[in-house]
Parts: C-alpha cells; sequence; structure tokens
C-alpha cells in the first residue's frame, strides 16, 4: 500500500502523545525495488519524567 508510510507516523506520533515519557521513536518503510528507509524521531511531548 503506497501510503503505508504516513499511517505509521500518525500511528507513531499518537504514541508519542500517550507516551511522554519516550524520547525516540523509529518507522522503518519499504520503498520498492529492494529499497527502504528509516527514521529516527524524538518526541515533541517527551518530559524526562520515567513512567
Amino acid at each position: 500500500m503506497a501510503s503505508s508510510g504516513v499511517r505509521l507516523m500518525t500511528q507513531l506520533a499518537r504514541q508519542f502523545e500517550e507516551r511522554p515519557e519516550v524520547r525516540y521513536g523509529l518507522t522503518t518503510m519499504c520503498i520498492g525495488i529492494g529499497m527502504g528507509g528509516t527514521v529516527i524521531w524524538e518526541n515533541p511531548h517527551y518530559t524526562g519524567e520515567a513512567a
């Protein structure tokens, strides 16, 4: 599906809101023709507090 990367990023953004104690997230996607992409995201809601 062509929009799976957007879905993965949206899901991660929602999880960041729910879990402000998590600082980083990772999204990996298949680009096609044997290639892939990975993005490391930093949570804008990060508080630095343990759960």
